[in-house]
């Protein structure tokens, strides 16, 4: 028996360190689920990620515009996430989706209402359009598409806002964030950030 088949050749390998007079080492017992230390998720600069950030107590109180006839606003005491859009706003509408789902994940964790204000100056292109996208079914609409500068200038977003605009209003009713132009997937973490920091 000059040679030894790999299987007991690799036993007495194994088994060497017991032979030799020294403790065998049990390995550490592992769990299935190991404990891993995740990375706290990196701070938003909320600064520079919105417009207009007044500090809490000097921001402004929210107010709706001059509205169509019929539309009712939703009540305040409740942090709110305003929309402005318009159907010929491109950027607006690629990002509807986006708006939408991420209020729908988010509800669990920072419950807040998502509202679609529009700035379009007819009524019947406003109802086509939400009939190809439900997202902003109920959406309100300016009474008066001239009436957007005054009221987000009011809300203290100097000059003519480049649409959409996005207004974060907390449960007070404070305008806290103003953002224009589109939001993208890597906007999320300031999202978060501001709904929980509100």
């Amino acid at each position: 028996m000059d040679r030894l088949s790999p299987v007991a050749l690799a036993l007495l390998v194994g088994l060497a360190p017991a032979c030799d007079g020294g403790e065998a080492k049990p390995a550490p017992s592992r769990s299935r689920f190991e404990a891993v230390e995740a990375a706290a998720p990196a701070e938003v600069d909320l600064a520079a990620f919105c417009e207009v950030m007044p500090e809490p107590e000097a921001a402004p109180v929210f107010a709706w515009p001059a509205l169509r006839e019929g539309a009712a606003p939703p009540p305040g005491a409740k942090k709110r996430w305003v929309n402005v859009w318009a159907t010929w706003c491109k950027p607006c509408i690629e990002e509807l989706p986006r708006l939408t789902q991420w209020r729908d994940e988010l509800q669990a964790r920072v419950p807040y209402e998502l509202v679609f204000l529009s700035a379009d100056a007819e009524v019947p292109e406003v109802e086509t359009f939400a009939k190809a996208h439900p997202e902003v079914a109920g959406t309100l609409q300016l009474q008066d598409a001239e009436g957007l500068v005054p009221w987000t200038q009011g809300l203290g977003l100097p000059g003519t806002p480049m649409l959409p605009v996005h207004l974060f209003v907390d449960e007070r009713d404070r305008v806290r964030c103003i953002r224009t132009a589109g939001i993208g997937e890597d906007d999320r973490a300031a999202i978060e950030q501001l709904m929980v920091s509100m």
